[in-house]
């Protein structure tokens, strides 16, 4: 049975400073989370009063950790042809926030093609350098944290096109666990244990987990008002039609035929406006709705979590 070596070379000290004890401190982990929460918070300011976030948050969380990457790669010591590795993770993180919307004729369409099979001929020859090298294995996650949270955009389990690309932004940015004076408190226990699951999506876990506070909160609620319906009482409130039309919310009812239905994940016409018109159309003045979550806030929190607990699941393994 063949087995994968991962050769060690010189990788940063901090990467190995683990558990509660006191260190001398490395600035480039505190600036990467520093710079991290400052913009998730403007960003996340903004999902809560429009539910939407600018482009730009990602944009300049992506450039300034392709810029602290290329810096880590040179203040590490490892071979200069690691920065190659910044051009093609560069152009990846570009491509997917580039809407090319409006763009027409056969520049365009060639472009990315031409550009992705640069980046084959790039990766091939970082390969047949560095392979099997822990260090190239850290640098590799980051495009395929990339490739992951865009498949789970697709399959509809991040919602939201902002929660997916702030989430490959922080990968960019903290690519591995960052290791400030004492925190984490629960820490790695090998170096390759953040390959299984990086920092990123460990803050996509904690994320996830803190939104489970909506159920319990609903669950509460409605039993205090007297809307009993299980489980869409778990999911959602009533509220007038009326009121519904201003809020950042789903209706979780919709008009199937002549029926109608109830559901913990909202269907009907893509409009709003027709869905809310069908409502009313058969008399309904108060429906269920579920809220539009601003997802980045509890991923701002994820991060706070994930810096200072560190991972849970570490424990368990």
């Amino acid at each position: 049975m063949s087995s994968i070596i991962i050769k060690q070379e010189k990788i940063p000290e901090n990467h190995f400073k683990v558990g509660p004890l006191f260190y001398a401190m490395d600035w480039l982990p505190v600036i990467r989370v520093t710079i991290a929460l400052a913009v998730l918070c403007l960003a996340s300011y903004s999902d809560w009063r429009t539910r939407m976030a600018s482009d730009m948050y990602w944009i300049a969380m992506g450039l300034v950790g392709l810029a602290l990457l290329a810096w880590q790669i040179f203040d590490s010591g490892n071979d200069p042809l690691y920065l190659l590795f910044v051009f093609v993770v560069g152009w990846f993180f570009i491509d997917l926030l580039w809407d090319r919307e409006g763009l027409e004729g056969t520049f365009w369409k060639l472009l990315p093609m031409a550009m992705y099979a640069i980046l084959l001929v790039c990766m091939g020859v970082l390969i047949w350098k560095f392979g099997g090298k822990a260090y190239l294995y850290e640098l590799i996650s980051i495009p395929a944290m990339f490739l992951l949270y865009f498949l789970l955009y697709l399959f509809d389990v991040i919602k939201g096109g902002a929660d997916a690309k702030a989430l490959m932004a922080l990968s960019l940015l903290i690519p591995t666990y960052p290791i400030i004076g004492p925190f984490p408190l629960i820490g790695l226990p090998t170096y390759e244990a953040q390959f299984i699951m990086p920092f990123s999506l460990l803050v996509l876990f904690y994320g996830a987990l803190l939104t489970l506070a909506i159920p319990i909160y609903y669950l509460f609620y409605n039993l205090v008002k007297g809307d009993r319906a299980f489980p869409t009482m778990l999911f959602g409130i009533r509220m007038d039609v009326a009121d519904a039309k201003k809020r950042f919310v789903w209706p979780m009812e919709y008009v199937d035929g002549e029926e109608i239905k109830v559901s913990s994940m909202p269907k009907g016409p893509e409009s709003l406006e027709e869905h809310y018109a069908q409502l009313e159309a058969k008399g309904l003045q108060r429906i269920w709705v579920t809220p539009k979550i601003p997802m980045l806030i509890p991923i701002t929190a994820g991060i706070v979590l994930a810096a200072i607990l560190g991972n849970l699941i570490f424990i368990i393994f």
